[in-house]
């Protein structure tokens, strides 16, 4: 029983560092999400499909007011401007 309990055990921490790896990798701990969490009021994001910056997928536009309007789908690949709101 002692042998299972352990198992069970080990596997259960196997899982977490699993999950915690994957959070860090899909950027939940990102500086990046800090740096537009901080920066976001008064700019606009526009995310592209790739590094190239080749097809827009979404925008994100953040007004001095504390509103916002968005569309599309988000992406690690941004560029940031000045929202003119």
């Amino acid at each position: 029983m002692k042998a299972a309990s352990r198992l069970v055990s080990s596997l259960c921490r196997i899982s977490l560092a699993i999950a915690l790896a994957f959070a860090l990798g899909a950027g939940v701990f990102s500086p990046v999400a800090r740096v537009h969490a901080e920066t976001r009021s008064g700019h606009q994001f526009t995310y592209y499909n790739n590094a190239q910056h080749q097809t827009v997928v979404g925008v994100w536009v953040w007004c001095n007011d504390g509103q916002n309007y968005h569309w599309g789908t988000v992406s690690p690949y941004d560029t940031i401007t000045a929202s003119g709101c």
